[in-house]
């Protein structure tokens, strides 16, 4: 179990939920993260796929609501809430996040922790070698698609949200290394946004890695998914980040 720390946890960054109404394990691991997050941090940063599908603010159900009231009451706790766009909530829209007392980030986004500069990011424009994703990303990330796709009846594209996510499911086909990161265009992003720091999901391979580029270092934190065991990565004052589980 995460305990209080005599530091306060400046912030906490998670991704990857998936949270969806049949996988109530893994709601009840959400709320027991809201529960934890009131009394130990001062801000939470969601990276991305918080859900496992989002066809549109207006196809909201009285689960859902009941995540943003969670959500919401978190933010009454004096937490600060971020949310950055994954590949299965870009649709996820103003209307949410006020209900849930969430600020939207775009994805780049860089902020600063103490000393350093960190760049945020979901992860998956970096997963170069996934050919049909790229594709996806290309298509679902343009500007004009949120605005043609929700002109569809919320009847039709829940189906459409269905099956992509039935789809997900029994897929599993694609290798490691077409899922994984590129290295190549990750160090050239963080050169280009003048970090050393980058925190991102996605590919659900928790755990940080540290890379040199003509003798600069470069720290690359990847978070959890929320399967089986969760780990969150907090951030603490003394310019510290540190991997934690979430247990019951």
């Amino acid at each position: 179990m995460l305990m209080v720390q005599d530091k306060p946890i400046e912030a906490v960054f998670i991704s990857d939920l998936h949270l969806h109404p049949k996988e109530p394990t893994i709601t009840a691991r959400f709320n027991h993260f809201i529960d934890w997050a009131a009394t130990n941090t001062h801000s939470v940063y969601i990276l991305g796929d918080f859900f496992h599908a989002w066809p549109g603010d207006d196809a909201c159900d009285s689960w859902s609501e009941t995540i943003a009231e969670r959500l919401k009451w978190l933010s009454q706790q004096q937490v600060s809430l971020y949310f950055m766009h994954g590949n299965r909530d870009f649709l996820l829209g103003s209307r949410f996040a006020t209900s849930a007392g969430m600020t939207i980030l775009p994805d780049p986004t860089v902020i600063q922790l103490g000393s350093s500069q960190v760049l945020l990011v979901h992860g998956d424009r970096y997963c170069i070698n996934d050919k049909g994703h790229v594709w996806f990303r290309r298509i679902t990330r343009n500007r004009l698609f949120p605005k043609l796709f929700l002109r569809i009846p919320i009847q039709v594209r829940s189906k459409m949200v269905a099956k992509v996510r039935q789809r997900s499911q029994t897929n599993r086909s694609k290798t490691m290394a077409q899922m994984d990161v590129v290295l190549q265009p990750m160090i050239r992003h963080m050169r280009e946004k003048n970090v050393s720091i980058l925190i991102h999901g996605h590919t659900h391979k928790v755990g940080l890695s540290n890379y040199v580029y003509n003798g600069s270092v470069y720290d690359r934190y990847v978070l959890s998914d929320w399967d089986e065991s969760p780990r969150l990565l907090c951030y603490y004052k003394a310019n510290r980040f540190e991997f934690s589980r979430l247990d019951f």
